[in-house]
């Protein structure tokens, strides 16, 4: 089992962290330039009318997103190569954009047509149903994505409950938000799946995707002690004489990638009578191993083994306590 610490930041630091003192700039006037050929001990800027922002390497991501420019071959070439490439797309782009800024850079770009739920916003959401003190486990912003994991008390023994909220700020997508639970014991997180709990963000005002957001937020919130009940619940389904064909079907059927593997079915065989709560709870452990949580780009890896765990939580909601069989709807 990887043990992770648990972080001392609350609801109350991130809403400090993310608080919204932005200012915008629209592309209706003139079109932006950046200036990537400058002296060798000079940060590169971005030129947005009578205004300069100093353009760190996110910020230059942020505008490789935007833009369509690789940010892999966009950081190898030089930067007399990077000032041709990202003033010869800022010419001939079409339509307006829109950058928010503050004063330490830049923190979006995107079309002025595509509005867009402020990351304070979301920690407004969770602040209604969350106390200030809440856990946070992650909360990042970048311009690729969005994600705030916040627990706060026990509710089922050793069970802590919270709500994961996320969305896609690459593609501007709708805001997502789903259920999560903390296994204290093995200092595990698992992602509960509803499809149920979908925004649908098309044609209306960022007003409304938050109110909507919200309003899938409380519906989360509300099943929280069912699905750590149902988690415990897996500790009575037995899978000593196939364990490792379980994990092969669960790992084809949720394409699990190969590597964590390993670790879980040494974590499995450290039972002599496992259960489907350990083959859950190894899953979701599998992403705090330090090669995943060390490495921004194994984000994705981390959600699917959590997403995974949580799916087993889900097929056991789904099934008569009695007899194992599949409920129907």
């Amino acid at each position: 089992m990887h043990l992770r610490e648990l972080p001392t930041r609350t609801l109350a630091d991130v809403a400090v962290a993310w608080k919204h003192h932005d200012r915008e700039w629209t592309s209706d006037a003139c079109v932006p330039r950046a200036d990537y050929a400058r002296a060798p001990q000079q940060e590169p800027i971005l030129i947005l009318g009578d205004h300069e922002i100093t353009l760190d390497e996110q910020a230059s991501a942020r505008l490789c997103a935007f833009y369509q420019i690789p940010t892999a071959y966009f950081r190898r070439i030089t930067p007399a190569e990077q000032h041709f490439v990202m003033n010869a797309r800022m010419d001939h782009a079409e339509g307006e954009i829109t950058i928010t800024y503050n004063d330490l850079g830049i923190t979006d770009v995107r079309k002025p047509t595509k509005p867009r739920v402020e990351a304070d916003e979301f920690v407004r959401i969770a602040h209604r149903i969350l106390p200030a003190s809440a856990t946070v486990l992650d909360a990042w912003v970048t311009a690729d994505e969005l994600r705030l994991d916040v627990i706060n008390h026990d509710v089922e023994d050793g069970i802590r409950g919270g709500l994961r909220f996320g969305q896609n700020r690459k593609q501007n997508l709708a805001p997502t938000v789903a259920p999560l639970l903390f296994h204290e014991d093995t200092t595990t997180v698992i992602e509960i799946p509803d499809p149920s709990l979908k925004i649908d963000a098309r044609g209306i005002s960022v007003d409304k995707i938050a109110e909507r957001l919200a309003a899938e937020a409380l519906r989360a919130a509300a099943r929280l002690h069912s699905d750590a009940q149902h988690l415990l619940r897996l500790a009575n389904i037995s899978i000593a004489g196939d364990r490792i064909t379980r994990l092969h079907r669960v790992a084809a059927e949720h394409g699990l990638p190969v590597r964590p593997l390993s670790d879980i079915t040494i974590a499995l065989s450290r039972s002599d009578e496992p259960t489907m709560l350990d083959l859950a709870l190894a899953i979701g452990n599998a992403a705090n191993s330090p090669k995943l949580t060390l490495d921004s780009t194994k984000r994705a890896v981390r959600i699917r083994l959590q997403t995974t765990a949580g799916a087993l939580v889900v097929d056991e909601a789904e099934r008569c306590a009695s007899c194992h069989a599949l409920v129907a709807a």
